[in-house]
């Protein structure tokens, strides 16, 4: 199937080595950096959520107004409204801007996090309730008529949504026992953090599992470095490991609030990586996840000539891993390079993979 491109809009100016002031809003900022992967051939942004940020779905509606034919990949929080509301909030921006939104669930891996927002439900029951809540969102989409309900952890009469949607695609981070299970009845696609091949592997084997037939998409999330030659990117890979060292001391010195890291499944399995080793596969690189130690999100990097990036990645498109997320540690000058030197690469690579493996099958 052809390769799928996301990109990343955040709500002001800050970038993985320069973390704009948590105060800061910028609808421009938003708009700029929207128009600017559009430009650059990206097919979808995601719009993140987590407990000290601005609202989500309102900033995809921003995004969307401004974009002509970029989607978005809302992430939405089970638990702090009603499914059957968020069903229809989700249905309002799927039908202002038809075909061009999808839903990213999150459970949420830090109790410390949801706890700033008054939810001290465990994690094994968030992902429960998840469970429980997209059911619900799901049913609300394709009912024709009113429906009752009576679950764990909701109840309702009559619920209905006369508007319907368009398709709206679901997807699905987390990768313990209780999120994959989740992710298995319900969701269109399994979002995964960059990590090596063996560990990739693992996940997408266990939540092919889990569906039990049911057709299942897979997502990495990645960042890349580019150079011209091989050697000019590790010079920019030791820049960024420089100027990431340097961030990390101004904030530590600063005090600032917390990001609410703690342990996942995932977490735990690249920094074990890490430890082992910086370079991994292809041209998959750990530096600074292991300086980050957690924090800050998944840093896994693949660092090489745009041949290099290109070839490493579609190692993992042979896998079935078919959407990417790719970003970089300085943005501003990443993403037109990403455009013009590594996704039609990209692209014309899975075009040939997918027409070579229709050949084979016949």
């Amino acid at each position: 199937m052809p390769v799928e491109i996301t990109g990343l809009v955040s709500h002001n100016r800050g970038t993985p080595l320069d973390h704009a002031p948590p105060d800061q809003f910028d609808p421009a900022a938003m708009l700029e950096s929207a128009q600017a992967q559009e430009a650059a051939g990206y097919d979808r942004v995601l719009i993140a959520n987590n407990a000290l940020m601005p609202d989500s779905h309102a900033i995809a509606t921003h995004v969307l107004a401004g974009t002509q034919r970029l989607k978005v990949l809302l992430a939405h929080r089970p638990g702090f409204i009603a499914p059957t509301m968020a069903a229809r909030m989700l249905t309002t921006i799927d039908r202002l801007a038809p075909g061009r939104m999808a839903v990213h669930i999150i459970a949420g891996p830090s109790d410390k996090e949801l706890e700033a927002d008054g939810d001290f439900t465990a994690k094994t029951d968030r992902y429960a309730r998840a469970d429980e809540y997209v059911g619900i969102m799901r049913q609300i989409w394709e009912s024709p008529a009113p429906i009752d309900h009576e679950g764990r952890f909701y109840r309702f009469n009559q619920a209905f949504s006369p508007v319907k949607p368009g398709a709206i695609p679901v997807s699905w981070a987390g990768t313990s026992p209780e999120s994959i299970a989740a992710c298995g009845r319900h969701a269109d696609v399994f979002a995964m953090s960059g990590d090596t091949m063996t560990h990739i592997a693992g996940h997408r084997d266990r939540v092919l599992a889990a569906a039990h037939g049911r057709p299942m998409g897979f997502m990495m999330t990645v960042l890349v470095i580019l150079g011209d030659t091989e050697a000019q990117a590790w010079e920019k890979a030791d820049a960024v490991l420089h100027d990431f060292r340097a961030m990390m001391a101004r904030l530590s010195a600063a005090q600032g609030p917390s990001n609410f890291a703690q342990s996942s499944h995932a977490g735990e399995a690249i920094l074990s990586s890490a430890a082992s080793a910086h370079r991994h596969d292809r041209c998959l690189w750990l530096g600074v996840t292991h300086l980050s130690q957690g924090r800050f999100g998944n840093q896994a990097a693949l660092v090489g000539t745009p041949d290099q990036v290109c070839a490493a990645l579609m190692d993992y498109y042979a896998m079935g891993i078919t959407r990417f997320l790719i970003r970089g540690f300085r943005p501003d000058q990443d993403v037109a390079d990403y455009g013009e030197k590594l996704f039609p690469r990209l692209r014309a690579a899975a075009r040939a993979h997918d027409a070579a493996n229709q050949g084979a099958i016949r």
